[in-house]
């Protein structure tokens, strides 16, 4: 049997850094209204405390990324697992270091997007061409940085995959493996983006 890996260890201080920037983004709220609900407004017009918290809880998420990673690897492979569930947990575990960190970032900006989409429901967003240019790069480069972890991660393992498959592993067994670790992502950060996203949105709500 295989020796459990170890766990990366920023995920205390991931979650530590993650409830401080909730509730630095909490307190400043109260210091005084924001006016309007436009981002350049936010951004220009908003408490400095809000805009630390939400860079705070970024930096949160970027920093839980490759434990909840890990975590996943390691619920997979709970409960007498198969051998699909084994490959796919061990798989998890193994890359948590390598698209951990840009899989939190991701989750950071879809957080951010998430909060800012909230908090425009009531009000037309007055947003100009340069923040649009400025949010879609960062959300870009985000998603650029996450597809070449990936990329770079299935080259590393790529010996490995042709080892299973020398030894008989179907084609198909590897594919519901990698989709099986995509759905146990899915199901563990989706919750936790959208959980971040209203409690950042709260602040500027009011």
């Amino acid at each position: 049997m295989l020796a459990p890996l170890p766990a990366p260890n920023g995920l205390p201080w991931g979650m530590a850094v993650l409830a401080a920037g909730l509730a630095v983004g909490e307190y400043a709220s109260r210091t005084g209204p924001v006016p309007g609900l436009a981002l350049s407004k936010v951004l220009t017009g908003g408490p400095v405390g809000v805009l630390v918290g939400w860079a705070l809880t970024a930096l949160g998420l970027a920093l839980v990324g490759p434990g909840i990673t890990h975590l996943c690897g390691r619920l997979l492979q709970a409960m007498r697992p198969g051998a699909l569930r084994l490959l796919a947990g061990r798989v998890l575990m193994e890359e948590a270091g390598r698209i951990g960190r840009p899989l939190g970032v991701v989750c950071a900006v879809a957080s951010g997007a998430y909060a800012m989409s909230t908090l425009y429901t009531s009000a037309r967003p007055d947003v100009g061409p340069l923040t649009t240019l400025g949010a879609l790069l960062v959300a870009g480069c985000a998603v650029a940085t996450l597809l070449t972890a990936a990329v770079e991660a299935r080259y590393a393992r790529s010996d490995t995959t042709q080892a299973l498959l020398r030894l008989g592993a179907p084609t198909a067994m590897l594919r519901c493996a990698a989709a099986m670790r995509a759905g146990a992502l899915l199901a563990v950060l989706g919750p936790l983006t959208l959980a971040v996203g209203e409690l950042a949105a709260l602040p500027l709500a009011g």
